[in-house]
């Protein structure tokens, strides 16, 4: 299947199972004013909040597969992961704050910097847990020895976010160490696309992110695809193919569902 029909068919899906018996049941006084906008303010709310778990990720892992990579169960990581000791865990504060003062340092070397200090000191873990909330890792893949450790966020970046999605990687860093992993790791935040119309992403939201380096550490639309899928002007086809359902009037079929019921 040619990778546009793959997209078209996942931006439908995830659309379609959005909507599937779906109720609205949050009451507001503005129902009795503009019930039918109310309504449809709650669905398409609703559905740009799904559109990580219900197209992004799953689109991430159709291009992944095609781009040869293996998409492991990311959910098997989440639930069990090392409870990190109280050395590592200094070690991943001290990093954090020396990136804070110079961001051009690398998680790669911060993932090196543990995996030898883990074998000098012999450090060995047998307590398990899961991983805290707002912590997950959205995509896990493997390609020629290298794992991929993934979170794709909104492109609505909330200011100051930078530390935290920062401190998350250094986790999961420290997490793959301590499970034993001694092979390359790539981690990094992604956003599916850029919203500022005919302007640079990161002339725009480079501080929200600081410390992570952009490009490299947080990617954004062909800086994301192009790595799992080796191609460019993914973003570009990806719009193409809502445009053209957009043109088809794909949206009809849901009309029933934004018109309240009397």
């Amino acid at each position: 299947m040619q990778i546009e029909a793959l997209v078209r068919d996942t931006i439908k899906n995830s659309i379609q199972n959005f909507f599937k018996d779906k109720e609205v049941k949050v009451e507001h006084v503005l129902d009795l004013i503009f019930p039918k906008e109310r309504r449809i303010r709650s669905l398409i709310g609703g559905l740009e909040t799904s559109l990580g778990t219900q197209l992004w990720e799953p689109l991430a892992k159709v291009f992944a597969e095609q781009g040869g990579f293996s998409v492991l169960d990311e959910k098997h990581l989440n639930l069990s992961v090392p409870v990190i000791p109280e050395d590592i865990r200094n070690k991943i504060a001290s990093f954090s704050a020396r990136k804070t003062k110079d961001n051009s340092l690398l998680h790669s070397d911060f993932f090196d910097e543990l995996v030898n200090y883990i074998e000098k000191e012999n450090i060995s873990v047998d307590e398990y847990q899961k991983m805290p909330k707002g912590e997950g890792v959205d995509i896990w893949l493997k390609k020629d020895g290298v794992e991929y450790l993934i979170d794709i966020k909104t492109t609505q970046l909330n200011a100051g976010g930078g530390p935290k999605f920062n401190n998350n990687l250094l986790n999961w860093n420290a997490y793959r160490a301590l499970d034993g992993v001694r092979s390359p790791i790539k981690s990094f935040i992604a956003f599916p696309f850029n919203p500022h119309k005919n302007k640079d992403f990161w002339s725009k939201e480079k501080g929200k992110v600081s410390p992570l380096i952009p490009a490299t550490e947080a990617l954004v639309g062909d800086e994301f695809w192009g790595v799992l899928l080796g191609q460019k002007n993914i973003t570009d086809m990806i719009f193409s193919e809502f445009r053209k359902l957009g043109e088809e009037d794909f949206g009809a079929q849901f009309d029933d569902i934004f018109t309240p019921k009397k």
